[in-house]
């Protein structure tokens, strides 16, 4: 069934993995986990050490040397100063700074920092197929702390949008979100969404249970199973929201663009919601209103 897709991963935790590990690396999602979709590995390098590239599919059976399943990677850094030498250029990312590395280019990850300096990061490998052209230099990017990438309207600083689903041929959405206000249950109707927790507690419902997620928990929320989400902590939670497929952000854009009808009082109507979600196969319950 769909809902045993379900898990929340704590801090540190990983998912099985098909081959030895490097030093420092956790699976947080396998590619057995997302039915193929993608796979995100939480990788840590000290000192002088080579930080892994595209550890997820090495360890979790994606082939990417085999051209009908080129993969996109994209690297989030937590922490430290990480060097990613792309074209002869070397670019320095900290904190909250991405860069999306699609396949057919060649990279390089390095840890810039001193001897007893780390690097923490989140690696996201993609696969897709030959028809999605993933070998174009140009889809390659690097976004500083705070940036997002152009869409079709500006959003607040609470949905930074970090790669759009055009960024990555279809395969998925990254956003870095505060949760700021309870989500209603709703149903994601082809795509998987996974949190991972930067800060503050996120109360989540599934299935008949409540679970929190704290700092660096993971959860994977498969597609077709209703669930809600809120806020656990003051300040709110911060977090950072995958989609595959992609197209989270166009729900986003298009509730921001109604948002004056969508939601009063810091509460959101699902008739209202619904009526813009639907056209990306995201529905929301709404109340049954008995007739006396």
């Amino acid at each position: 069934m769909s809902k045993d897709r379900f898990f929340l991963l704590d801090a540190n935790a990983s998912r099985a993995a098909h081959a030895p590990l490097p030093p420092g690396a956790t699976i947080k999602a396998g590619s057995g986990d997302t039915q193929g979709r993608f796979s995100l590995t939480e990788v840590r390098g000290k000192g002088g050490n080579g930080i892994p590239t595209q550890v997820a599919p090495a360890a979790d059976e994606f082939t990417t040397h085999d051209p009908t399943h080129p993969s996109d990677t994209f690297i989030y850094v937590l922490d430290g100063d990480l060097g990613i030498d792309v074209d002869g250029r070397t670019h320095h990312l900290t904190s909250g700074m991405c860069a999306l590395l699609p396949s057919g280019v060649d990279h390089a990850l390095r840890n810039l920092g001193g001897a007893d300096s780390l690097v923490h990061t989140l690696q996201l490998t993609a696969p897709g197929d030959r028809s999605d052209d993933p070998g174009d230099p140009r889809r390659c990017y690097v976004l500083d702390r705070g940036a997002v990438r152009p869409g079709r309207i500006a959003v607040p600083p609470a949905f930074g949008i970090k790669a759009r689903t055009t960024d990555t041929a279809g395969r998925f959405s990254f956003l870095e979100v505060t949760v700021a206000q309870p989500i209603p249950r709703h149903t994601h109707h082809e795509a998987d969404e996974c949190i991972y927790v930067l800060d503050g507690e996120l109360h989540i419902e599934f299935d008949g249970r409540v679970h929190t997620a704290g700092r660096g928990q993971f959860v994977l929320l498969p597609h077709g199973v209703p669930h809600a989400i809120r806020p656990g902590s003051t300040p709110p939670p911060r977090v950072l929201q995958i989609s595959s497929p992609g197209g989270w952000e166009c729900v986003v854009e298009t509730l921001i663009e109604h948002r004056a009808e969508v939601g009063k009082a810091g509460r959101f109507d699902p008739a209202a919601l619904n009526r813009y979600t639907r056209q990306y196969h995201v529905t929301y319950e709404e109340e049954v209103r008995e007739e006396g």
